[in-house]
């Protein structure tokens, strides 16, 4: 039986399967080795592992996680993972690698992520060849879900939307400066706070202005992250991401704009599926 997983810095999801369609979920907290200890990674899989199954049955994990592309970092991580399974093979990959695997599987192309973060990189059919330059949502992260809820709530709050539009937004999520603010500067998680607006804005996504942040925020990330590999258009593009899912129609109609046909691009939402076809077939 082998462990895949798929970890941020806020969750962790699991697969356990045996090749033969017995297969088991589970989530625990997120294993950035930035922010948790070699203590906190074995007592929260002690406690959230299935019952049903042994760890000493696992026989290979595989993890992808952020904070994993360097290798001097996780020490720790490849230590409590080895500790708690035992007699696994223990692979730490980075979260890219893990997108890249999960839309192209051996195919060489452009993999990127449009979730709640953004990111790309160059993908040779085995391993990344070449990367964008990823600064967070704050410097960077453009076409992401808490870049484009920035642009959405700070028109929102200056008065640039319609106002019938602003009457149903205000309806819809009660917001204001004061919450927005407080928000922002003093809650704990400002992305995902501004990531979740993106709802807001797919419940109007047929208003121009609402067309307009989507594109926008599309035709900034093609910059930041996608023209910047030579001869992109010769290869397959792959998306994972709950923005790419979501919004696919805009983000296809984009991407044929620049030359891309819909036959050479991937949008996936879930990883993990993905991931034990890319490991069943090896």
């Amino acid at each position: 039986m082998i462990a895949i997983a798929d970890s941020g810095s806020t969750k962790t999801l699991w697969l356990l399967s045996d090749g033969k369609g017995l297969e088991y979920t589970f989530k625990t907290i997120g294993f950035n080795p930035y922010f948790v200890t070699k203590d906190e990674v074995e007592y929260c899989l002690s406690a959230a592992f299935p019952r049903e199954v042994k760890s000493t049955d696992i026989t290979d994990v595989f993890f992808y996680g952020s904070g994993c592309s360097n290798c001097d970092n996780f020490a720790h991580l490849q230590s409590a993972l080895a500790g708690f399974f035992g007699k696994a093979n223990v692979n730490i990959y980075s979260d890219m690698l893990g997108t890249a695997r999960a839309v192209l599987k051996h195919e060489a192309g452009v993999a990127a992520i449009l979730g709640t973060g953004s990111n790309s990189c160059f993908y040779n059919g085995s391993e990344i060849t070449g990367n964008a330059v990823s600064l967070g949502y704050i410097l960077g992260d453009e076409g992401s879900g808490a870049t484009i809820g920035k642009t959405f709530i700070k028109q929102y709050l200056e008065g640039k939307l319609d106002a019938d539009l602003t009457r149903q937004i205000k309806d819809e999520t009660g917001e204001t400066i004061t919450t927005v603010l407080n928000s922002v500067y003093k809650g704990e998680h400002p992305n995902r706070y501004l990531a979740n607006f993106t709802k807001t804005i797919n419940n109007h996504i047929e208003h121009p202005q609402m067309q307009a942040i989507m594109r926008n925020s599309f035709r900034d990330f093609f910059e930041n992250y996608l023209l910047i590999y030579p001869d992109y258009l010769k290869y397959r593009i792959g998306f994972c991401g709950s923005i790419a899912f979501h919004f696919r129609d805009i983000l296809l109609d984009e991407l044929e704009k620049i030359g891309y046909s819909k036959e050479n691009v991937l949008i996936i939402n879930e990883v993990l599926p993905e991931l034990l076809k890319y490991h069943s077939a090896k």
